[in-house]
């Protein structure tokens, strides 16, 4: 059959990272449609997932290290486009679509997605555009039979793998090895540092193998409670991992750091000297973003205030402050039932986390930070309001 003729297949998607699923739809769809391409289009970002996805060049390399693991290296039919990463914006399927359809304007299109995919077909932009130039080719996967009154679409032959990548990268975050992916795939995000893997390496070199327990601890807990928190996965894990970074610092650096704000915050400054050891927390923002490039932020506020709180804390900072109390590393009581509670109720849990670190405050006798007090206070006339 003449190329021109010969289906086209676009497989678009985030690719953050390419698991063992993407593989087998792409392997699939070759046997299947014996196409004249398959495109696998990498987006720039996407409407619906994490607004901080691992660079193009990097999704690309492990894309093509996943196909050769897969049995797919020299087929010259499978294309890795740069389209929607090169426009360096969310771009719409339908104008990847569009974009398709005038490079092979005499060619059948398909559109290559798993059935996880298409329950939420409908709330895509221009569904019908979609539908209009391209046939949907949909593979099942676990979990996800089409519903009834679902799009049209040309069945797969096969069922594939289940691979959550929400999960894949929140292990990833925590320097773990996910059996979904290929070990090609790990082997290229250790080598690169990707998904944190600079930070966490540079963290383990600087802190005490405890304290990089506990903030992996921090992160674990952080990372499962990030999508009822509406907070980015990768933002999530920064914060979280580096929140103790300067905890483990002689007093001197401790105050080095901390002198710049201290100047214009006098707060800080009745802190160094009544409290000291809470400083880490403000030193750590600052070294985080020197040392580790941390400078969002959201995420220095996270790090500021996960020891003490404070009114009107953001959700990245709540989460952290909540996290630093109940994670699993924690062996009190109180820590593991805020934890509970957090999958349940994260803001009832975040007055809990506030409660139980003032009671144990109050109970060592000593100098109760005012940010604690305040951050009681707050809640407490929210919830009389």
């Amino acid at each position: 059959m003449p190329d021109e003729k010969k289906p086209v297949i676009i497989y678009g998607g985030s690719f953050d990272p390419p698991h063992r699923g993407h593989a087998r739809l792409a392997a699939a769809a070759l046997r299947q449609l014996s196409p004249a391409a398959l495109y696998l289009v990498p987006g720039f970002r996407t409407p619906f997932k994490d607004a901080s996805p691992a660079p193009y060049r990097a999704r690309a390399a492990m894309l093509r290290a996943a196909l050769t693991a897969e049995g797919l290296a020299g087929r010259k039919e499978l294309k890795i486009s740069p389209f929607e990463a090169a426009r360096r914006r969310v771009v719409y399927t339908w104008e990847t679509v569009a974009h398709f359809r005038a490079l092979h304007p005499g060619a059948p299109l398909y559109f290559l997605m798993g059935s996880d995919c298409l329950d939420g077909f409908a709330r895509w932009k221009r569904p019908g555009f979609i539908l209009e130039h391209a046939r949907l080719l949909v593979g099942l996967r676990p979990g996800h039979a089409p519903a009834r009154g679902s799009a049209p679409y040309a069945p797969l032959a096969g069922a594939f793998p289940e691979a959550d990548s929400t999960a894949v990268r929140a292990a990833l975050f925590l320097g773990r090895r996910p059996p979904q992916l290929h070990p090609a795939v790990c082997g290229l995000i250790a080598e690169e540092g990707l998904y944190l893997g600079r930070e966490r390496a540079l963290l383990e070199k600087n802190i005490t193998p405890g304290r990089y327990a506990h903030s992996l601890h921090t992160a674990g807990l952080v990372l499962e409670l990030a999508g009822a928190a509406g907070v980015p996965q990768r933002q999530a894990a920064l914060a979280a991992l580096l929140h103790d970074c300067a905890r483990d610092l002689p007093a001197s650096e401790i105050r080095r750091l901390c002198a710049p704000a201290a100047r214009r915050d006098p707060l800080l400054r009745e802190t160094l000297e009544r409290a000291p050891l809470l400083a880490h927390a403000w030193a750590g923002a600052r070294l985080a973003a020197e040392k580790y490039g941390a400078r969002d932020p959201e995420v220095a506020e996270a790090i500021r205030l996960h020891a003490t709180g404070a009114p009107g804390m953001g959700p990245l900072a709540r989460l952290v402050y909540l996290g630093d109390l109940a994670n699993q590393g924690r062996a009190f009581r109180e820590a593991a039932l805020v934890r509970k509670l957090a999958f349940i109720d994260l803001d009832a849990a975040f007055k809990a986390a506030n409660y139980v670190k003032l009671t144990h405050a109050f109970a060592g006798g000593g100098w109760v930070h005012p940010l604690s007090v305040q951050l009681w206070n707050s809640l407490q006339e929210k919830k009389n309001g």
